[in-house]
């Protein structure tokens, strides 16, 4: 969404933003065929992504990835205590639980603060406790609205986008 914006809707001396994009299809397209090259993108503003880009040729595969479910949120969870020294009284199911609407980044942030909480508490300390974790949560709290959300599922359902 940096590169790639609605031809005509920068604002920038020279429309810059046009000629970029225009550079990017022109390479894309090339006059050469383009062999063992893939490429790959990301946003999290589809809807401002010019339609040129989007066409069968340029990108051909558009991926949904939404937040993690539970499954997948356990999965971080396990893979943040590896390194951790938690504490056996911290209830990872409830963790998961209480972090239904958070984004992988903000489960790992939550581990960190939890973990920060308890050296805060004790440098010395030998365990991160279910106390480090529930305060831990209060300061991080999940960024993406429940209005961001909707936004991304109904574009998903509108525009025929694959999901993980």
């Amino acid at each position: 969404d940096a590169l790639a914006v609605e031809r005509g809707s920068s604002l920038g001396a020279g429309n810059v933003a046009d000629r970029v994009l225009a550079q990017l299809l022109t390479e894309m397209d090339g006059i050469e065929q383009l062999k063992d090259v893939t490429i790959l993108a990301a946003t999290n503003r589809p809807d401002r992504i010019d339609k040129a880009l989007m066409r069968p040729g340029r990108i051909d595969r558009i991926i949904y990835v939404p937040l993690p479910d539970a499954a997948t949120r356990r999965e971080i969870f396990k893979l943040q205590f590896h390194s951790m020294p938690v504490s056996n009284e911290v209830d990872l199911d409830e963790l998961i639980l209480q972090t239904d609407a958070y984004s992988g980044a903000e489960i790992v942030a939550v581990c960190r603060e939890a973990a920060l909480l308890a050296l805060e508490e004790d440098i010395q300390a030998n365990l991160i406790m279910k106390r480090h974790f529930t305060q831990a949560l209060s300061t991080v709290t999940p960024r993406i609205p429940e209005s961001l959300r909707r936004f991304y599922e109904d574009y998903q359902e509108k525009s025929g986008l694959h999901t993980l």
